[in-house]
């Protein structure tokens, strides 16, 4: 997750968030398989990690399973692992399900979340390539890989691949707002405009879709939407330090100065810490006659982040 008030790296101005977080990715991908035995009893994909690691190496063990039901022990066992966040241990098992079965496509995909989870992204790719040859049909796994090259730096490819997830999914919120997302860190908001729109019509409850196509609305001059997409997304969140500079920022321009105080001033609040707001507010008491004041702000806003004045600049914020 990016932090509140910095871009991610490599997703363009003011982007709100990577949206998934590689470990969340993980943990989203790696879901139990049929269970061996009741809800509730001891089984080998146990939503207790702990036994479920217990039955599955009982299991593992005990020499009687092959084929596919030693492979999925394996599996389950790795994501148990992955859930403990002990991604060693959680590919060891996963590659050693695969030596078992070839045709597991769900060791595959949860291989390659794991190497993600350690940035390992070439190696992601080709696992989710892998799980894609095995099962051609997953949306998911496309959107995966599309995560994968996404963090890789390589906009075309995830864009290709959100593109064929949402065309195998079509109601595929997630990939819908990823794609918006790409699209947006790559200079293409006209495009991105249009999922972070379906996105938000799919999920309206997900704060990301409404404050990055504000970025977008505003990138393009349309200040009035961008406003209301700011506010939509802070009715949602009310603590996003981001959102409540980027309105503040906004409001600044728009010379609706007492607006924009208590906007950067509760960021404050949520961020003591932030230079951002700091300057952001130390400007506004200048322009509102409380030049002492502000000057105080804009200083110690300049020491904690040297460059934070041409930062501001670039928001409209001098």
């Amino acid at each position: 997750m990016t932090p509140p008030g910095h871009s991610p790296a490599k997703a363009g101005d003011y982007l709100y968030s990577m949206r998934s977080s590689v470990v969340a990715l993980v943990l989203t991908l790696i879901s139990a398989l049929p269970p061996s035995s009741a809800r509730g009893q001891a089984r080998c994909g146990h939503p207790d990690p702990e036994i479920s690691i217990s039955v599955c190496s009982a299991i593992i063990q005990g020499g009687r399973a092959r084929g596919r039901e030693l492979a999925t022990a394996h599996t389950e066992r790795g994501a148990a692992y992955v859930t403990l966040l002990d991604y060693d241990r959680a590919l060891l098992d996963f590659t050693e399900a695969i030596r078992i079965d070839k045709t597991f496509a769900r060791a595959f995909a949860n291989r390659g979340a794991v190497y993600g989870a350690k940035q390992d992204f070439d190696r992601a790719i080709e696992d989710f390539t892998r799980a894609l040859t095995l099962e051609p049909g997953s949306a998911n796994a496309y959107a995966d890989r599309a995560g994968m090259h996404r963090l890789n730096g390589q906009h075309d490819a995830a864009i290709r691949d959100y593109t064929e997830a949402i065309r195998l999914n079509p109601s595929f919120a997630e990939a819908i707002l990823n794609r918006a997302i790409t699209l947006a860190g790559t200079s293409r908001c006209p495009e991105a405009i249009a999922d972070f729109t379906r996105a938000m019509e799919l999920n309206p409850a997900d704060p990301i879709g409404p404050i990055d196509r504000g970025v977008c609305h505003e990138k393009a001059g349309r200040d009035d939407l961008a406003l209301k997409d700011y506010s939509a997304h802070l009715a949602l969140d009310p603590r996003s330090q981001y959102g409540l500079e980027l309105r503040g920022a906004l409001l600044f321009r728009a010379r609706q100065y007492e607006l924009a105080l208590a906007d950067f001033a509760q960021a404050l609040v949520v961020n003591p810490s932030s230079p951002s707001a700091l300057y952001g507010r130390g400007m506004v008491k200048r322009m509102m006659g409380d030049v002492r004041g502000g000057d105080a702000d804009v200083e110690t806003a300049k020491v904690m982040r040297p460059n934070v004045a041409e930062q501001l600049a670039a928001r409209g914020v001098r």
